[in-house]
């Protein structure tokens, strides 16, 4: 088998018996040595029945640990399993349960295929991951206990425990000791607030969330929807604050205000959905679609609850009724009242009012 029972950690009985040509160990402790004589496992295990062969140890009531320089870095308990491969393969069914006391993780699932020589663990019947700040669910993973990294695929949820945010993927790389989270592929990212209601979703091909920092980093096709306030961004990267609801972007971007028919474009932008402020720059377009006026700018700050805005640098204002086209360098007023008053070199060009 390549291992062998333990000698300097004897359990407290031990009975042999033979039932035909098998050999069964009850209470016994089975471990593994490396070319150092240093030991890789151990396994307790309440009951070993050897195949006729020798080649396999079937095992009842499992509690096994794995060790690096003589410490404790995965500990694992099972209902059944085998082992198998010289002590290479281990196989463990029914209420697993492994836990690295390096990082606090603990993952639960059913069915797991350990290869103590290749540092992983293939998790392979739906599993539950613990840590003090975050909880995953998936239908099979890789654990990889070197390097502390998760691996899971199929229908995957990440919860985090405060503030409370949900990763939907179908794929995360989870690096424990950093904290850091990747999707490779889509993912949703949906956020909580105290109430436990949903306050935003982000969707993009890909993502980056840091837990320490509450940051996300997602690029390409990013959708941001937002309850509360009620509008939409559509940009190809964005970092997003998660615990402060603030983003930025120094890609081109679009933010709708669908409620009022307002819609702003940008080369960059700033929104802190808290403040309810957006900041656009280097080049910005604002279009109220309903009254058909467009203020367009070098900058603009847009007050989102009250629809207020300030632009700054090349000012052109535009409106269809009355007709006219107004030049400066500062815009104030309010977008969705169609109030903008046109300033240059100090002076006002012009205040146009409109009642509807």
């Amino acid at each position: 088998m390549g291992c062998q029972r333990s000698s300097d950690s004897q359990p407290q009985t031990l009975e042999v018996s033979r039932l035909d040509t098998q050999l069964i160990l009850n209470n016994a402790v089975l471990e593994q040595s490396n070319q150092s004589a240093a030991t890789v496992w151990k396994i307790k295990a309440a009951s070993i029945v050897y195949s006729e062969d020798k080649k396999t140890a079937n095992l009842q009531g499992v509690v096994a640990n794995l060790l690096h320089q003589d410490e404790v870095i995965l500990q694992i308990s099972a209902k059944t399993g085998k082992v198998q491969d010289n002590g290479n393969v281990i196989i463990l069914d029914h209420e697993v349960i492994a836990s690295d006391p390096r990082n606090q993780s603990v993952i639960k699932t059913n069915a797991v295929e350990w290869l103590p020589q290749k540092n992983l663990l293939l998790i392979k019947d739906n599993l539950t991951g613990i840590h003090p700040n975050l909880q995953v669910t998936a239908a099979t993973g890789k654990y990889y206990t070197d390097i502390e990294q998760l691996e899971i695929s199929g229908k995957v949820t990440a919860t985090t425990s405060e503030p409370v945010i949900q990763l939907n993927s179908d794929r995360l790389v989870w690096n424990i000791p950093q904290g850091n989270i990747k999707s490779p592929g889509t993912i949703k990212v949906v956020g909580y607030n105290l109430d436990q209601k949903i306050e935003n979703e982000i969707v993009s091909d890909r993502a980056e969330v840091n837990l320490a920092s509450y940051t996300a980093t997602l690029n390409s096709n990013v959708e941001l929807t937002s309850l509360n306030p009620k509008l939409q961004v559509a940009t190809e990267s964005l970092n997003w604050n998660y615990q402060q609801r603030r983003g930025y972007t120094k890609q081109p971007v679009q933010i709708v205000d669908r409620k009022r028919n307002l819609n702003f474009t940008g080369n960059q932008a700033e929104v802190d959905l808290k403040q309810q402020i957006a900041k656009l720059t280097n080049g910005v377009n604002s279009i109220n679609a309903q009254e058909n006026s467009q203020l367009y700018a070098n900058q603009l700050t847009w007050k989102i609850a009250t629809a207020d805005v300030s632009a700054v640098g090349n000012v052109i204002y535009e409106q269809n009724n009355p007709s006219m086209r107004l030049t400066g360098e500062v815009a104030n007023g309010n977008l969705k009242d169609n109030n903008i008053t046109v300033t240059g070199n100090g002076k006002i060009q012009v205040t146009s009012v409109i009642n509807n």
